[in-house]
């Protein structure tokens, strides 16, 4: 498994297993571990789908709920690996969002752009 370190790839230790007497799978899974490095624009570097990661979100398919779909690294639930169009669940998908954290009110007024109205 790969994983950055200073800026710098390197293989990466396999997750612990249960102590012995534990059952199996009782161990704690540990974080996931992200292929790309920070500020390398929106996806990063992105190592061969044969390093673990056949979505290239940076989330590595041990540790992804969704290995075929993309996480959208958007600051929200980036850790699961899948994608969340619509963060507030406002039924305004993000991408025409203007407050993709702030669910829209549908009090009538201004409904359409997906912000809280005062």
């Amino acid at each position: 498994m790969l994983a950055l370190a200073a800026g710098c790839w390197r293989e990466a230790p396999p997750p612990q297993a249960a102590s012995p007497g534990e059952p199996a799978g009782s161990a704690a899974a540990p974080a996931p571990v992200y292929l790309q490095p920070a500020g390398a624009g929106p996806w990063g570097a992105r190592p061969p789908a044969s390093d673990g990661d056949r979505d290239f979100d940076g989330v590595l398919d041990i540790y992804d709920k969704c290995p075929s779909a993309p996480e959208d690294l958007d600051g929200f639930q980036d850790e699961d690996g899948c994608p969340e169009p619509d963060n507030d669940s406002d039924g305004i998908l993000d991408v025409d969002d203007m407050c993709p954290s702030n669910p829209e009110d549908r009090d009538g007024f201004q409904d359409e752009d997906g912000c809280p109205d005062p």
